[in-house]
């Protein structure tokens, strides 16, 4: 007993030790400041329920994201924790930590400065957050800091070079954040770097050279989405271990450096969409280790660089958009691990090689480029391509049965080619096929079983060919969302089934032969979003099922022969947006329930047979601004309800159709007043009430409508006068008030509508003068003011018309008087001049003559007097002339269209004599017969005298300048005598190209072909100057030692052998300065060769672009000097050589310049003849990209305005220094140097389009003017461009002020 007791004492006294050691434990694990500092960061998070698992009864070193050694916390690691809320300064009391990583939660706020005292961290992670502000520069005191990963937040201010002292980083990532200013150079000296991302921030400045040369452990680099500039420097070159490099999106330029192929571990390059040029160095084939390259999106200008078959690790190989040219080489065939081939918008020409069918490709795009040649069939072993994009070329054939072999393929886009025959049902072996885009090409044949097999297809694009045929029902048993098939000879019926069909979206087959009505199976179509069929043949009444398809955006049914009533259903079809019905046969009222339809942005019923009134319920459509990016609205703002029979007033509630764009509501029965509230329509462009029965006068408020263009209120019953506020209408185009009761003056306001192209005001009850403010409408082409009650004298209309370019004119059935103002003969694009029935008196000035556009003269019914000038019966382009009743006298010219004027038009003209006339200008009374005295015939011997001594004199000087050009020679005289000689020739013979029309100095030189083999040393390729459409040019020595240029026709082009030689015994006697002489030529067989004099200066765009190796050698006053005289050449081709010559190829290099840099126009001689008896245009189209006006894409017919319009574009060249085409322009509508410039003028920035190689202070005015020429040449309407006879006697006219 006596010995328990000792031991439980031991035992009593060790339990009470534990409990006190575990009790200091615990008071010391609650005191621990790191804990404290850890809870400090819970509480002052906004949602400290996520570290819910941070129990007090648990040590902290157990905490998630905790951990400790020796006790001490060592690691904070709480990625993707949704933590939210700022870093608390107490979090940087934990003084032992080595690892901080809070990326990608909702932190915010600014790293607080404490951060200094984690002296012993080596990793920093906060990427992913909302952290603001600078980065502190005390980071840079960590310094055994190896990772700091500081991006995706909102970090701002500039880089601080001080994280160059952090000695021992390996990673630097700073991505997407903010920063600007330049890389520091600083951080070159991070000798251990290996990963650096400074993407998608805002810095700017070059790639500092001496960054890279340390970086010698740097596997990877990012400075992408900047504003980097300036060149790569070659000391990229150094660095040996790099793996990634990304520099894509910034304005980088100049070319790749020649070192970049020292990078013999580089694996990616991306450098897309930067301004780096070309050629691309042959040391990219040094790198064997690239699996990828983009360089998409890059002025590159060149051609694939040699050696590319030797990289054979590539994989994907990008070079989108980068004006690449030449060949697809067949070295692209070695490259066999190439997987993605994207080569899209570029210049490639050319078939595809067939080395490439070898490759393991799985995306291949080379769309819109000039590929040619059959489509290859060898596209077939693509087993693994999933995406092949050739459209945008001009592949041609049949599309090869062997594409159905690429088992993977998904996409196939061969639209816009040249492809032909039937589509073969081969191709849906390729049973992955989902999308099918075929779009303009000529493909024929039907479709009947064509697709059954694409059981995955789901979207099918046929637009635009010529397949025929009925739409099979099989279509709808395939997953399609999308049908194309517009624009194609499809006929019957649509197959019900198709609308039964669970995925259509889009439906499209406008423009074909349908016929039969649409089903009212059509509401089974649950999903279908944009049906379109318009112009077809489609009948009977428009369902009311279709209402049941509640999904509708887009119904466009216009130009069918659909009948009965629009049903009221539509309006259950709530989320459409564009409803076209027009063109149809409807009938009945507008259902008032589709002003329900709030999403509508576009509704056209027009030409239909609709009545009663427009829905006057308060509207919901046209009134939402944001219009949903799925809705497929083509017209916004579109209110067409025109040629109907509705009647009624305009709804007043209209005007708060906010963006309402164009209302067009013409021809139908209204009445009432136009609403003022119309004039609230802040986007009105066009408002066209015309052809109603409104009454009223015409609301003053719409003179603040800022965007109308188009404002026809004609053949109303409008009263009142019309609203000075018009004069404020700064973007109005055209203003047609015709057929109302207008009355009081024309608005002196109206000068100020600077863009106003039509004025109609006629037939109305106006009156007093006209205000000379007209003439400050410089875009004015037509003026209409007849029938109503003008009165007054119109000299000051015209004292200011130079700059007018007004075409047609009509001042008939007034009361104005005064004479005919001399200025009217400045009218030089006017083509209808009507004065008749008002009082004009004096004679008919001369100067008229000088219209040489004019088509249409009447003056008949005034009070003119004096004889009919001879100049305008010359008119070459008159085709009718009225000058009856009218006072004039004397001899009736027997000249153009003086020869042939009827009675008719000569009537109540009683001093008038000659032919056509009663009374013989010769018969002459006896009392007239006696004044023929002695004096009288001694005055005529004399003259006749003096007349015979001009004459002779006229034909030794024409004798003396047929073997000599002087240079000073009136150009306009020469050409007009010229067009007299020919034109008003009695014995004008049709066989116009038989007609010696000009003297040449000697006869044709007609050559051997064994003469041009010794001239041109066999056709040698090194006597090649020249390489054009027609052939090519060779330089030669002819055995006279006479140098001469040599083209050799492409025998495509040549014609049979007597046609030839006709045609060029015509062409060598065209004899003109600044035309390109032709000295002789040989025709044998099929070989067909032109001998043209040499000229030593070559062409224009040689020394344009700056290759003539004398950058000095094309001053201002040479390029002026070449402007003119190319006009000079031109306009002769056009107006003083018959048949007149439609060049149709001007362009720079077809002005070659003599050893005085005289211009001279090249090739005319190769265009087409036209018989000026005949016609006056041609048929081919031709021309060179850049130069060729916009009109023959839609005509393909040639004319003397396509010829001004291409020079007109010389003279931009001539001004701005810059080529007609070129990457500068491929953001601009048009993509050209024509777009460039309109889109600078409009800006107001004339002057910057300058050429500053040649503008000086006194350069400055005569290329500003020549810029405004160059503007009227180029204008899109043909009709408003100058001829080149005005163009010449514009350009002399700047060297005569």
């Amino acid at each position: 007993m006596a010995s328990i007791k000792p031991l439980f004492l031991v035992i009593f006294i060790v339990f009470e030790s534990l409990i006190l050691l575990a009790n200091g434990v615990s008071r010391q694990n609650v005191q621990n400041p790191e804990r404290k500092a850890l809870l400090s960061f819970k509480t002052v998070l906004g949602n400290p329920a996520v570290l819910s698992s941070w129990r007090p009864s648990a040590s902290h070193c157990d905490w998630v994201g905790v951990s400790c050694q020796l006790g001490r916390v060592t690691v904070l690691a709480l990625p993707s924790f949704s933590l939210r809320g700022p870093l608390p300064p107490s979090l940087f009391s934990l003084s032992n930590l080595a690892v901080l990583d809070l990326s990608s939660n909702l932190l915010h706020g600014k790293i607080p400065l404490q951060i200094l005292n984690l002296k012993h961290l080596n990793h920093l992670c906060l990427t992913g957050n909302q952290l603001s502000g600078e980065i502190p520069t005390q980071i840079a005191e960590l310094t055994e800091l190896e990772t700091l990963k500081l991006g995706t937040n909102f970090f701002t201010g500039k880089i601080p070079p001080e994280l160059g002292y952090l000695s021992l980083l390996q990673t630097l990532e700073l991505s997407s954040n903010d920063f600007y200013g330049e890389i520091p150079t600083q951080i070159g000296n991070l000798t251990r770097l290996k990963f650096l991302d400074l993407g998608n921030n805002v810095l700017s400045g070059s790639l500092p050279s001496d960054l890279f040369p340390k970086l010698q452990s740097i596997a990877s680099m990012d400075v992408s989405r900047n504003s980097l500039s300036g060149e790569i420097p070659p000391s990229i070159g150094s660095l040996k271990n790099l793996t990634d490099l990304y520099i894509g999106n910034n304005h980088i330029s100049g070319p790749l450096p020649r070192e970049i192929g020292e990078l013999s571990r580089l694996e990616i390059l991306d450098a897309a969409s930067c301004s780096i040029t070309g050629p691309l160095p042959e040391e990219i084939s040094k790198l064997e280790s690239l699996t990828k390259i983009d360089l998409s999106y890059n002025p590159l200008r060149c051609s694939f660089p040699k050696g590319v078959g030797k990289l054979q690790n590539m994989s994907i190989f990008a070079l989108v958009f980068t004006e690449l040219n030449g060949s697809v080489p067949a070295e692209l065939g070695n490259c066999k691990s190439l997987t993605t081939l994207m080569l899209s918008f570029n210049s490639l020409s050319g078939p595809l090689p067939e080395e490439l069918s070898e490759l393991p490709l799985m995306t291949f795009s080379t769309e819109k480029n000039q590929l040619s040649g059959i489509l290859p069939s060898w596209l077939g072993k693509l087993k693994q391509v999933e995406s092949l994009l050739l459209s945008s070329n001009l592949f041609s054939g049949k599309i090869p049965p062997e594409i159905g072999n690429c088992s993977m393929l998904r996409l196939l886009s061969l639209s816009n080619n040249l492809l032909t025959g039937p589509i073969p049902e081969e191709i849906c072996n390729a049973g992955s096929l989902l999308e099918i885009d075929l779009d303009s090409n000529y493909l024929s044949g039907t479709i009947d079983s064509t697709f059954v097999k694409c059981k995955n297809l789901s979207q099918l694009n046929l637009v635009n060919n010529r397949i025929a045929g009925a739409i099979p029902h099989y279509l709808s048993e395939l997953p399609l969302m999308v049908i194309d098939l517009d624009s194609n000879n499809f006929t019957g019926t649509i197959p019900k089934s198709l609308w039964n069909s669970k995925n259509l979206m889009e439906f499209t087959a406008s423009n074909n032969q349908l016929s039969g009505s649409i089903s009212n199976k059509i509401r089974r179509a649950a999903v279908l979003e944009r049906l379109v069929l318009s112009n077809n043949r489609l009948t009977g009444k428009l369902p009311k099922e279709i209402g049941n398809v509640s999904s509708l955006s887009v119904l466009i049914l216009n130009s069918n022969l659909l009948e009965g009533n629009i049903p009221a259903e539509l309006s259950k079809c709530t989320g459409l947006t564009t409803l076209d019905l027009g063109n149809n046969q409807l009938s009945g009222s507008i259902p008032t329930e589709l002003a329900e339809l709030s999403q509508l942005q576009c509704l056209v019923l027009s030409h239909n047979n609709l009545s009663g009134s427009i829905p006057l319920k308060k509207s919901l459509y046209f009134r939402q601004a944001n219009i949903p990016v799925l809705s497929f609205v083509q017209h916004v703002g579109v209110f067409d309800l025109s040629y109907n029979r509705l009647s009624g007033a305009i709804p007043e509630d209209l005007g708060h159709c906010v963006i309402l764009v164009d209302v067009l509501i013409s021809n139908n029965l209204l009445s009432g007043e136009i609403p003022r509230s119309l004039a609230r329509l802040t986007n009105l462009t066009t408002l066209d009430l015309s052809g109603n029965m409104l009454s009223g006068s015409i609301p003053p408020e719409f003179g603040d409508s800022p965007k109308l263009q188009g404002l026809n209120l004609g053949n109303n019953q409008l009263t009142s006068t019309i609203p000075g506020s018009f004069g404020r209408l700064g973007s109005l185009v055209k203003l047609n008030l015709t057929g109302n009761k207008l009355s009081g003056s024309v608005p002196v306001s109206f000068g100020e509508l600077k863009e106003l192209t039509h004025l109609d005001l006629s037939s109305n009850k106006l009156d007093g003068e006209l205000p000379s403010s007209l003439s400050s409408m410089q875009n004015l082409v037509g003026l209409y003011v007849q029938e109503n009650r003008l009165n007054g004298g119109v000299d000051k209309l015209f004292s200011n018309t130079i700059a007018w370019r007004i075409e047609k004119m009509n001042l008939s059935n007034n009361f104005f008087d005064g004479v005919l103002p001399h200025s009217l003969g400045n009218l030089s694009y006017l083509t209808d001049l009507d004065l008749h029935s008002n009082s004009f008196q004096g004679e008919i000035p001369p100067d008229l003559g000088n219209l040489v556009q004019l088509e249409y003269f009447d003056v008949s019914s005034n009070k003119l007097s004096g004889q009919i000038p001879e100049k305008i019966c010359s008119l070459i382009n008159l085709f009718y002339m009225n000058l009856a009743e009218n006072r004039l006298e004397g001899p009736l010219p027997n000249s153009g269209i003086c020869r042939n004027l009827s009675e008719k038009s000569l009537a109540g003209n009683k001093k008038l004599c000659g032919r056509s006339k009663d009374l013989d200008c010769h018969a002459k009374s006896f009392d007239e017969l006696a004044l023929f005295n002695a004096q009288g015939v001694a005055a005529i011997v004399v003259g006749s005298a003096l007349i015979f001594i001009v004459a002779a004199y006229a034909v030794v000087r024409w004798i003396t300048r047929s073997s000599r050009h002087d240079p000073e020679e009136d150009e306009e005289t020469r050409l007009t005598s010229f067009m007299e000689h020919y034109f008003l020739s009695s014995s004008r013979s049709k066989e116009l190209l038989s007609i010696n029309v000009a003297m040449s100095q000697q006869p044709l030189l007609k050559l051997t072909l064994v003469d041009i083999l010794e001239a041109t040393n066999n056709f040698c390729k090194t006597n090649i100057i020249g390489d054009g459409g027609f052939g090519t040019v060779y330089k030669a020595t002819l055995s006279d030692g006479k140098a001469v240029a040599v083209k050799k026709l492409n025998e495509y082009k040549t014609q049979g052998h007597r046609e030839f030689m006709a045609e060029m015994e015509t062409l060598g006697k065209v004899n003109h300065q600044n035309l390109v002489p032709l000295l002789g030529y040989c025709s044998l067989g099929e070989e067909k060769l032109l001998v043209y004099e040499y000229m030593v200066n070559g062409s224009l765009d040689i020394w344009l672009r700056n290759r003539s190796g004398d950058p000095e050698g094309l001053d201002w006053d040479r390029r002026f000097k070449i402007a003119t005289g190319a006009a000079r050449g031109l306009a002769f081709l056009h107006h003083g050589f018959g048949p007149h010559i439609i060049h149709r190829d001007i362009k720079a290099s077809n002005i070659l310049l003599n050893e005085d840099f005289e211009p001279k126009v090249a090739d005319f001689g190769l265009a087409r003849l036209i018989n000026a008896c005949e016609t006056h245009i041609s048929t081919d189209i031709a021309g060179t990209f850049g130069y060729i006006p916009p009109e023959y894409g839609q005509s393909g017919r040639s004319t003397t305005k396509g010829d001004v319009y291409s020079f007109g574009v010389i003279l931009l060249e001539l001004v701005t220094g810059k080529e007609p085409t070129g990457p500068d322009f491929k953001d601009l509508e048009g993509g050209n140097l024509v777009g460039w410039v309109f889109q600078m003028l409009k800006k107001g920035k004339a002057a910057d389009v300058l050429d500053p190689m040649v503008l000086d202070a006194d350069s400055k005015r005569t290329m500003v003017q020549v810029l405004k020429i160059a503007c009227v040449c180029v204008s899109d309407n043909p009709a408003q461009r100058p001829t080149m006879l005005q163009v010449l006697k514009f350009l002399k006219g700047i060297n005569d002020e």
